[in-house]
């Protein structure tokens, strides 16, 4: 009896002693533990075929405690990689990780730099950069400019363990300071800017490159609406040598353009619907690294400015068509003609709704899906598709529910969507995040060129959510 008792009262006291040893143990690593720990961990990775390995800042009190259950994995490890014969998943492992340039472009910070930077400049000189980006005016307002200083701030927290390692200006009409919107207690600064139309504040081009040269910034981000596809945006940032995160001008134009960029479309031979420039190509050749461009002349010819011109192509195309103005968007500028008895006066109500806009017609599409792809490139002329969403859910021609990926067409369609797309972008020299959008027939599998949007999308926290990209930190080092 009395021997159970001493037993018992030596189990608790060693107990209490392991408890008061583990109470001790301190976990706060400095720099140089983290980094020779996350080192070690990769040559532990390069022993195990598919092992992934631990963030440099995830550490638990297990791992650092058990000593003896580390070397015994370590152990596991090698065996493992001695039962490997034929040694492929090795060298697959060994030739990739020699292959990564160690930037993180996805939100988990699993591909940190091997070699830390703790700047801007200090990655731009990494890279091989050229411009050196420390702070962006935001040159919108509400969701868009949350999303765009949470994105890039998390990215930099990353990227630089820092996250205020980049400055945000933002534009605040009396309307926003009302309100008390968000986006003002995100920003770092703000500039007080006059109410009332977007024409006055956030779509004033001239407006921004003023607050931009006063301020100064280094970088103006317009994120979607507003001023995000006014080409002159652009191109006074240019020359005041102020970046803008987004395409070049002539992009923007080619591809923003839904005239101009159908016209490039179908001279890609990439399929599109019979419209009032069914007829207009330019020579393009895949070999020839020079940019396209749409003349003048062959734009004019595509775009409609009578109703009665108009109402002669429409019934040469056939009822039901689109009116459609190149500069509209969002449910504006669009109207289904059924008849020639309500052509001339829908015709007339497009002109009114988006003043000086050309104006073209297009064949009704019944019951076809709308489906788009992500697209990024950046300025040495690479591209590449970030897979496709589904927008078919809409109202009043504006988008409701996104759907990422999109699943109702079949893979080798979305496949020739997504080379079409990247043929594009590389046609015109386009740098940036931007989408493809398409139509799609479920009956007969095919599918049409619709337009290009050269911006951020509101709905790109799909493609971010299916691919792990953070896309506005992607337009910010494409620009670097």
């Amino acid at each position: 009896m009395s021997t159970n008792c001493e037993e018992k009262n030596l189990d608790s006291k060693v107990a209490d002693q392991q408890n008061l040893q583990s109470s001790h143990v301190k976990f706060d690593l400095d720099e140089s533990h983290r980094i020779d720990d996350y080192d070690r961990m990769v040559e532990v990775d390069e022993l195990v075929a598919f092992s992934t390995p631990s963030k440099p800042s995830s550490y638990s009190s297990t791992e650092s405690t058990t000593n003896k259950t580390t070397n015994s994995s370590m152990t596991n490890a090698r065996t493992l990689t001695n039962s490997d014969t034929n040694g492929k998943n090795k060298s697959t492992l060994n030739q990739h990780s020699r292959n990564m340039s160690g930037v993180s472009f996805g939100s988990s910070g699993s591909l940190r730099p091997l070699t830390t930077v703790s700047t801007p400049k200090g990655l731009c000189d990494f890279l091989g950069g050229n411009r050196v980006i420390n702070k962006i005016l935001i040159a919108n307002n509400g969701i868009a400019a949350v999303k765009c200083m949470r994105s890039i701030r998390r990215w930099s927290y990353e990227m630089f363990r820092q996250e205020n390692t980049i400055k945000f200006v933002a534009m605040v009409t009396p309307e926003d300071m009302q309100a008390n919107a968000e986006y003002i207690r995100y920003a770092d600064h703000y500039v007080n800017v006059q109410g009332g139309p977007s024409h006055m504040n956030y779509s004033n081009c001239e407006l921004i490159v003023d607050i931009a040269k006063r301020f100064p910034v280094e970088a103006v981000w317009a994120g979607w609406g507003h001023a995000s596809e006014n080409p002159k945006l652009p191109e006074l940032l240019h020359r005041n040598d102020i970046i803008f995160i987004g395409p070049s001008e002539q992009a923007m134009w080619a591809l923003g353009d839904k005239i101009a960029s159908t016209i490039i479309a179908q001279s890609a031979n990439v399929p599109t619907l019979p419209w009032s420039g069914s007829h207009l190509k330019i020579t393009y050749n895949e070999d020839d690294s020079e940019v396209i461009n749409v003349p003048m002349d062959l734009y004019d010819q595509a775009c409609v400015t009578d109703p009665k011109k108009g109402l002669e192509i429409a019934t040469r195309i056939g009822f039901p068509v689109m009116i459609k103005a190149s500069e509209g968007g969002g449910g504006k500028g669009i109207r289904k003609s059924i008849s020639r008895d309500d052509f001339e006066n829908l015709f007339r109500q497009v002109q009114t709704e988006v003043r000086g806009s050309p104006i073209f017609i297009m064949k009704y599409a019944d019951s076809w899906r709308h489906l788009e792809v992500q697209i990024l490139a950046d300025q040495s002329g690479q591209a590449i598709s970030l897979f496709g969403r589904d927008c078919s859910i809409q109202r009043r021609h504006q988008k409701i529910i996104e759907e990422a990926p999109a699943v109702i067409a079949p893979p080798e369609i979305l496949e020739q969507m997504e080379k079409a797309a990247v043929r594009l972008a590389k046609m015109v020299g386009y740098a940036s995040a931007g989408t493809v959008e398409y139509l799609y027939n479920p009956n007969d599998e095919t599918f049409c060129f619709l337009e290009l949007n050269p911006r951020l999308q509101v709905e790109h926290p799909c493609t971010e959510m299916i691919t792990d990209v953070n896309l506005p930190a992607c337009q910010l080092q494409v620009q670097i």
